[in-house]
């Protein structure tokens, strides 16, 4: 345990001029940003409290009370997708969103890349600057494609966002997307050496050495499957919850069209009888069973066609 002489930033920031708050800003964001991507694990809850101002430069990181921890996978997914914001890549972000959460059976990805991009266009170019609507329309995209969010996850949008209004009130007009951008550019950029793209290439390909020896023996196996007449292909149907869901849908149509047809021909032979007692001088007890008969119908056929017309609408 280190001891720390400072002040919290909630009392100490009065005492700062414009440039240092922005500098205060930069450090604590930088500092949070390398324990997410960098370090995997993270202060989850960087409230203005929770930071001080060191006496001699700089800032600290106090009560680690909420503390996140990402695998390296998660890592890596959280590191392409700044990656590709900073690229303004729609694609990117769609791709390293989806690697980040529990890919759901179905998804429309070209319209999800069509609302990241929206969601770029407003908030994430030059001049604005981001505020708390942005974490609210990213919530609600991402609620909006029915995502589910790991709880890793969230915790690193609950961090973000309470660093972005701890920021605002450090230095008003503080961009943490371009400062997040800039850090991307430094400590996530690929090594422009020759040597570090060397040594860079040699540790992809010792990871993929395993599936490179196993890849040969399996065309192999493939093959030899195929010249002896044993290579099969298990394709079940409606294996898709959407392919059950349109069968289902047609069924049930189909099943509302022999009941409206079934009740409204019985009620068309039940009206032209002139059997039966007579409930009212007039009415037979089988033409008020006819007349309810062709309630039915109508109410079935008035149903079939909501149903058609609302599988429409959704397609």
């Amino acid at each position: 345990m280190e001891r720390l002489d400072g002040v919290p930033l909630a009392t100490g920031q009065a005492g700062l001029g414009p440039a240092e708050r922005e500098e205060a800003a930069r450090a604590v964001l930088q500092a949070l940003l390398e324990q997410i991507l960098l370090n995997g694990v993270f202060h989850a809850d960087p409230h203005p409290g929770n930071i001080m101002l060191l006496s001699g430069g700089g800032v600290a990181l106090l009560d680690y009370g909420s503390v996140g921890r990402l695998d390296g996978a998660l890592r890596a997914a959280l590191q392409r997708l700044l990656a590709a914001l900073d690229l303004a890549d729609p694609a990117g972000v769609g791709d390293a969103l989806l690697e980040l959460v529990p890919r759901p059976d179905e998804i429309d990805e070209r319209e999800l890349e069509r609302e990241i991009g929206r969601f770029m266009a407003r908030h994430l170019v030059p001049g604005i600057v981001p505020d708390s609507r942005m974490f609210a329309d990213l919530f609600r995209l991402v609620f909006a494609h029915k995502l589910s969010v790991p709880p890793e996850v969230a915790a690193v949008f609950r961090a973000l966002g309470t660093i972005e209004g701890t920021l605002t009130g450090l230095a008003p007009g503080f961009d943490i997307v371009k400062e997040a951008r800039e850090f991307a550019g430094r400590r996530l950029s690929p090594p422009g050496g020759r040597e570090e793209i060397r040594t860079a290439v040699a540790q992809e390909a010792v990871r993929l050495l395993p599936l490179l020896r196993r890849l040969p023996r399996s065309v192999d196996r493939i093959v030899g499957a195929a010249e002896s007449g044993r290579f099969s292909v298990n394709v079940r149907l409606f294996a898709d919850a959407r392919d059950r869901r349109h069968m289902t849908g047609l069924l049930h149509q189909a099943l509302l069209t022999v009941l409206a047809a079934t009740a409204g021909i019985m009620a068309v032979l039940l009206l032209d009888s002139e059997r039966g007692p007579r409930v009212t001088p007039t009415v037979t007890l089988y033409q008020l069973i006819g007349y309810n008969l062709l309630v039915v119908s109508a109410v079935l056929a008035l149903r079939l066609l909501v149903a058609i017309f609302r599988e429409r609408r959704e397609e």
